[in-house]
Protein backbone atom coordinates (compact mmCIF):
# COMPACT_ATOMS: atom_id res chain seq x y z
CA UNK A 1 0.00 0.00 0.00
CA UNK A 2 1.16 3.50 -0.74
CA UNK A 3 0.66 6.24 1.71
CA UNK A 4 -0.18 9.63 0.20
CA UNK A 5 2.18 12.82 0.84
CA UNK A 6 0.31 16.07 1.68
CA UNK A 7 0.47 18.40 -0.87
CA UNK A 8 3.35 21.10 0.92
CA UNK A 9 2.19 24.28 2.38
CA UNK A 10 6.09 25.77 1.76
CA UNK A 11 8.14 25.65 -1.16
CA UNK A 12 11.99 26.36 -0.11
CA UNK A 13 13.71 28.11 -2.88
CA UNK A 14 17.70 27.53 -1.70
CA UNK A 15 19.72 29.76 -3.95
CA UNK A 16 23.64 29.90 -4.28
CA UNK A 17 26.53 28.67 -5.56
CA UNK A 18 28.79 26.44 -3.63
CA UNK A 19 32.07 26.96 -5.56
CA UNK A 20 31.61 30.62 -4.79
CA UNK A 21 32.61 30.76 -1.22
CA UNK A 22 29.66 32.31 1.02
CA UNK A 23 27.35 32.19 -1.90
CA UNK A 24 27.09 28.45 -0.81
CA UNK A 25 26.26 29.19 2.35
CA UNK A 26 22.56 28.45 1.96
CA UNK A 27 23.19 24.79 0.41
CA UNK A 28 25.23 24.37 3.21
CA UNK A 29 22.73 25.37 5.56
CA UNK A 30 20.04 23.07 4.72
CA UNK A 31 21.95 19.83 3.64
CA UNK A 32 22.20 19.96 7.53
CA UNK A 33 18.88 20.91 8.65
CA UNK A 34 16.46 19.52 6.38
CA UNK A 35 17.25 15.83 7.65
CA UNK A 36 16.96 17.03 11.21
CA UNK A 37 13.30 18.23 11.06
CA UNK A 38 10.72 16.18 12.31
CA UNK A 39 8.75 13.75 9.66
CA UNK A 40 5.73 15.76 10.23
CA UNK A 41 7.50 18.84 9.19
CA UNK A 42 9.54 17.79 6.25
CA UNK A 43 5.93 16.37 4.79
CA UNK A 44 4.74 19.77 4.51
CA UNK A 45 7.93 21.18 2.48
CA UNK A 46 8.95 21.49 -0.89
CA UNK A 47 12.69 22.36 -1.76
CA UNK A 48 14.14 23.44 -4.99
CA UNK A 49 17.92 24.48 -5.63
CA UNK A 50 18.37 27.38 -7.85
CA UNK A 51 21.24 28.76 -9.09
CA UNK A 52 19.49 31.90 -9.94
CA UNK A 53 15.60 32.56 -9.08
CA UNK A 54 13.88 32.91 -12.36
CA UNK A 55 9.84 34.21 -12.35
CA UNK A 56 9.14 30.45 -13.28
CA UNK A 57 10.12 29.35 -9.81
CA UNK A 58 7.34 31.37 -8.17
CA UNK A 59 4.49 31.36 -10.81
CA UNK A 60 3.36 27.93 -10.18
CA UNK A 61 3.34 27.98 -6.80
CA UNK A 62 0.39 26.86 -5.94
CA UNK A 63 -2.47 28.53 -3.67
CA UNK A 64 -1.86 28.93 -0.51
CA UNK A 65 1.52 27.54 -0.52
CA UNK A 66 4.00 30.19 0.73
CA UNK A 67 7.23 30.30 -0.44
CA UNK A 68 10.78 30.49 1.80
CA UNK A 69 13.80 31.83 -0.46
CA UNK A 70 17.31 31.16 1.29
CA UNK A 71 20.51 33.23 -0.13
CA UNK A 72 23.37 34.71 0.72
CA UNK A 73 23.67 38.61 0.69
CA UNK A 74 25.77 41.58 0.83
CA UNK A 75 25.53 45.01 2.22
CA UNK A 76 24.99 43.87 5.60
CA UNK A 77 27.81 42.78 7.98
CA UNK A 78 29.33 39.89 7.20
CA UNK A 79 27.45 36.96 9.51
CA UNK A 80 24.42 38.76 10.05
CA UNK A 81 21.10 36.78 9.45
CA UNK A 82 18.33 39.26 7.19
CA UNK A 83 14.97 38.70 7.09
CA UNK A 84 12.13 39.77 5.11
CA UNK A 85 9.08 38.81 3.78
CA UNK A 86 8.09 38.72 0.25
CA UNK A 87 6.35 41.76 0.23
CA UNK A 88 8.77 43.82 1.78
CA UNK A 89 11.41 42.38 -0.85
CA UNK A 90 9.39 43.72 -3.78
CA UNK A 91 9.82 47.87 -2.22
CA UNK A 92 13.83 47.08 -2.77
CA UNK A 93 15.73 45.08 -0.21
CA UNK A 94 18.68 47.15 1.66
CA UNK A 95 20.82 44.18 0.78
CA UNK A 96 21.78 42.46 -2.81
CA UNK A 97 21.57 38.40 -3.01
CA UNK A 98 24.95 37.41 -3.99
CA UNK A 99 23.74 34.49 -6.55
CA UNK A 100 23.86 35.63 -10.00
CA UNK A 101 19.89 36.36 -11.16
CA UNK A 102 19.47 37.28 -14.15
CA UNK A 103 17.39 39.79 -12.76
CA UNK A 104 17.46 41.27 -9.15
CA UNK A 105 15.73 39.14 -6.67
CA UNK A 106 13.08 41.79 -5.41
CA UNK A 107 11.97 42.20 -9.46
CA UNK A 108 11.87 38.44 -9.70
CA UNK A 109 9.39 38.00 -7.02
CA UNK A 110 7.43 41.56 -7.83
CA UNK A 111 6.70 40.22 -11.82
CA UNK A 112 5.91 36.62 -10.23
CA UNK A 113 3.21 38.08 -8.67
CA UNK A 114 2.14 40.16 -11.25
CA UNK A 115 1.77 36.90 -13.50
CA UNK A 116 0.52 34.87 -11.13
CA UNK A 117 -2.28 37.61 -10.06
CA UNK A 118 -1.66 37.55 -6.48
CA UNK A 119 1.61 38.16 -4.26
CA UNK A 120 3.79 35.32 -3.62
CA UNK A 121 3.40 34.77 0.39
CA UNK A 122 5.91 33.76 2.42
CA UNK A 123 10.30 35.28 3.08
CA UNK A 124 13.67 35.80 2.59
CA UNK A 125 15.97 34.71 4.42
CA UNK A 126 19.38 35.49 4.23
CA UNK A 127 23.09 35.87 5.52
CA UNK A 128 25.25 38.14 4.95
CA UNK A 129 28.78 36.72 3.21
CA UNK A 130 32.12 38.50 3.40
CA UNK A 131 33.85 36.41 0.12
CA UNK A 132 32.35 35.22 -2.54
CA UNK A 133 35.59 34.42 -4.94
CA UNK A 134 35.34 30.92 -7.22
CA UNK A 135 37.23 28.56 -5.66
CA UNK A 136 37.15 30.02 -2.13
CA UNK A 137 35.60 27.96 0.75
CA UNK A 138 32.98 29.62 3.43
CA UNK A 139 34.56 32.51 5.53
CA UNK A 140 34.83 31.84 9.05
CA UNK A 141 32.45 34.55 10.06
CA UNK A 142 30.22 32.73 8.16
CA UNK A 143 30.75 29.12 9.20
CA UNK A 144 30.45 30.90 12.70
CA UNK A 145 27.00 32.13 11.86
CA UNK A 146 25.62 29.17 10.00
CA UNK A 147 24.11 27.62 13.54
CA UNK A 148 21.93 30.90 14.04
CA UNK A 149 20.81 30.94 10.32
CA UNK A 150 20.00 27.30 10.76
CA UNK A 151 17.59 28.21 13.60
CA UNK A 152 16.37 31.32 11.90
CA UNK A 153 15.55 29.29 8.78
CA UNK A 154 14.25 26.44 11.25
CA UNK A 155 12.09 29.14 12.98
CA UNK A 156 10.37 30.65 9.62
CA UNK A 157 9.40 26.83 8.55
CA UNK A 158 7.50 26.61 11.60
CA UNK A 159 5.71 30.15 11.61
CA UNK A 160 5.07 29.72 7.89
CA UNK A 161 3.45 25.98 8.62
CA UNK A 162 2.00 26.71 11.29
CA UNK A 163 2.99 24.07 13.80
CA UNK A 164 4.35 25.43 17.53
CA UNK A 165 7.88 25.35 17.59
CA UNK A 166 9.72 24.05 20.67
CA UNK A 167 13.53 24.76 19.81
CA UNK A 168 15.46 22.44 21.20
CA UNK A 169 19.42 22.59 21.17
CA UNK A 170 21.96 20.35 19.58
CA UNK A 171 23.33 19.16 22.84
CA UNK A 172 20.36 18.39 24.39
CA UNK A 173 18.85 15.03 23.65
CA UNK A 174 15.60 14.16 21.97
CA UNK A 175 13.54 13.97 25.01
CA UNK A 176 14.60 17.06 26.56
CA UNK A 177 12.95 20.73 26.51
CA UNK A 178 14.91 23.97 26.69
CA UNK A 179 14.76 23.83 30.15
CA UNK A 180 16.49 20.56 30.84
CA UNK A 181 13.20 19.08 31.98
CA UNK A 182 12.14 15.58 30.11
CA UNK A 183 9.08 15.76 28.05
Amino acid sequence: MTGHLPDPTVRIIVCGNADRGDDGVALATVATLLPALPPDLQTELEVRRCLELHVEDLVDLPLGVDCLILDAVAGPEPGEVVRMTLHELTERPPFSPRSSHELPIHLVVALAGIVRDQPVGGAFLGLAGHRFGYGTPLSRVVRAAIPAYRDAIEAELYRLVGHEHEHRHEHEPAGASASGAEA
